[in-house]
């Protein structure tokens, strides 16, 4: 008997499970994607709207910087309307040069002659200045203009009218280079002396000043800021995404990677494998609770190593104690089988001399019959008792030889043909000609033999028993079918269990001690056989697999 021993929890300490380093890997990568999905539409957003104002905030400086140039120019342009509609300057100086004269009034005096400057000359006098100086300039526009030099253009036209139908008290428009800006300019006292049209009397505006200041150069530097603070933008995300992961890797992930490998040497069986956390928060308490219950996990591991045992121990004993019961029980019914051969010759013996004697009365001759007919079931019994008892101990003496399997099939029809014809049963037999198998010869045969018998026995009157052999490409199979009442086939693996009988034929008088088909299925066993029941169409089918092959 082998040996048994107690239930044992190996463990081995096993290196790193394969994809830990990619799970890491992708919660850093989650982690990392998740940063930039909340953070690059924010900061998007914030920069966006940063760059929107700093573009606002450039044309309102430009703006400002127009209005100021605006208000500075009008003021001067009253105080030389207040100055009795002019200044005179002195016609060999500089500041008189490149100006056409919009009045022949004139000064002369022994320093020199002096021109008068109209308000309108003086304005295109220091647009030129401002021109030269590269800062901005300006210049006067009317839809009835004294000088050609200030016919209005169509961005004037536009603004003048806008002024003239009160709908804008400024106008302005920016382009790549340049900011335009126009402010409409009032009828004074003063300016009636020049402008005396009947058009300029009607209305309270006489034209309008243009400033154009120069844009590209404040554009270049918005654009500058813009890159600036986008540069700034992209790197306070990569600093902050940098920071985050950082953070995460030690605050979170590592706590996380260390649970995951403690969790591994857990599930392999490693239940001494213990967390050691000190994040206080959350996860530490998450690997308190680990340690709980792995502490849990090993308490009743231990508890139910105990029980497996002590269960196996039972079990062993048990299992000797069967497997002396079972050898006792072998060893009875070798004795039995043994013992009741030599009674059963004497009765035997007796029961032919009184037949050969012949002197019985006739109701002797009947109950010697009886006798003789019973003796010989029990002689069968005790054969099938001991061939079985031999069968189980293994110690029957195999004689396995190559054979002709249909041959074998034809001579047992041969021999159970009168036994079927008294029955006036039909005996059919198909085989595919010759078929070698390996086969102990006697004890196939005593199977065949068995099967036909139970065929005959249980089938009725003008029904057929056939016996069909099948060629297969790895061995032989036999069929042997009949038309009888059938058996339980529900329980196919129970009708070759040794004492079986069915319950549906518990009165029947051909019910035999269920050894046959218990015998049948131990022989074909040790041919590496197979043998099974099945029942269709009121056809009751053995089949016999057998391999062609050693066994």
């Amino acid at each position: 008997m082998q040996e048994t021993k107690p239930f044992q929890n190996h463990t081995t300490n096993q290196g790193p499970v394969p994809g830990s380093d990619r799970l890491s890997g992708a919660l850093k990568r989650k982690f990392v994607l998740g940063i930039f999905i909340i953070i690059v539409p924010v900061l998007g957003f914030l920069f966006t709207w940063l760059s929107v104002k700093l573009q606002d905030q450039a044309k309102e400086e430009a703006l400002g910087k127009a209005r100021v140039v605006a208000d500075q120019i009008i003021l001067t342009r009253q105080w030389i309307t207040d100055c009795m509609g002019g200044v005179f300057v002195h016609t060999a100086s500089p500041g008189a040069k490149a100006v056409t004269y919009a009045t022949k009034d004139q000064i002369i005096t022994k320093h020199g002659n002096y021109q008068l400057f109209t308000p309108s000359m003086v304005t295109k006098k220091l647009s030129q200045y401002s021109y030269q100086e590269k800062s901005y300039q300006f210049r006067l526009t009317s839809l009835t203009p004294l000088n050609r030099d200030n016919i209005p253009d169509p961005f004037e036209t536009r603004g003048l009218n806008l002024f003239g139908q009160r709908m804008e008290k400024e106008y302005y428009r920016f382009s790549d280079k340049t900011l335009d800006y126009m402010v409409p300019l009032y009828k004074t006292r003063g300016c009636v002396k020049c402008h005396a049209s009947e058009n300029i009397l009607k209305t309270d505006i006489i034209g309008g000043l243009r400033i154009t200041i120069p844009f590209e150069k404040i554009r270049k530097t918005f654009k500058k800021n813009q890159y600036l603070l986008g540069l700034t933008g992209l790197v306070i995300t990569l600093v902050t995404t940098g920071v985050l992961v950082v953070l995460v890797r030690f605050l979170i992930l590592r706590p996380l990677e260390e649970l995951e490998e403690k969790s591994r040497q857990l599930s392999s069986g490693d239940l001494s494998s213990r967390v050691t956390l000190h994040t206080r928060d959350e996860l530490e308490r998450l690997g308190q609770n680990f340690n709980i219950m792995a502490e849990s996990l090993s308490r009743h591991r231990d508890d139910l190593e105990e029980k497996v045992a002590k269960a196996t121990r039972d079990l062993a004993q048990a299992n000797h104690e069967l497997m002396k019961l079972d050898k006792l029980k072998s060893d009875f019914l070798a004795n039995m089988s043994h013992e009741l051969r030599t009674p059963l010759t004497a009765v035997r013996g007796s029961i032919d001399y009184l037949k050969r004697k012949g002197q019985s009365s006739s109701d002797d001759r009947d109950y010697i019959l009886i006798i003789e007919k019973n003796i010989s079931r029990l002689t069968r019994l005790i054969a099938n008792l001991f061939d079985f008892t031999k069968l189980e101990a293994g110690k029957i003496d195999w004689e396995f030889e190559k054979e002709d399997i249909s041959q074998l099939v034809e001579e047992v029809i041969e021999i159970m043909g009168p036994i079927a014809r008294k029955k006036k049963i039909e005996l059919a037999v198909d085989t595919p000609g010759p078929l070698f198998t390996v086969i102990d010869l006697e004890r196939m045969e005593q199977v065949l033999v068995n099967l036909l018998d139970n065929a005959i026995k249980f089938s009725g009157e003008n029904t057929r028993v056939s016996a069909r052999v099948i060629d297969r490409y790895d061995g032989a199979e036999i069929r042997i079918s009949d038309q009888g009442p059938g058996i339980d086939v529900d329980n196919p693996v129970e009708i070759f269990q040794k004492f079986y009988t069915s319950d549906s034929s518990s009165k029947d008088s051909r019910k035999g001690a269920g050894m046959g088909l218990a015998i049948c299925k131990a022989i074909v066993n040790a041919h590496k056989g197979e043998i099974y029941v099945t029942r269709e169409n009121n056809t009751t089918c053995f089949t016999i697999s057998l391999p062609k092959e050693t066994p």
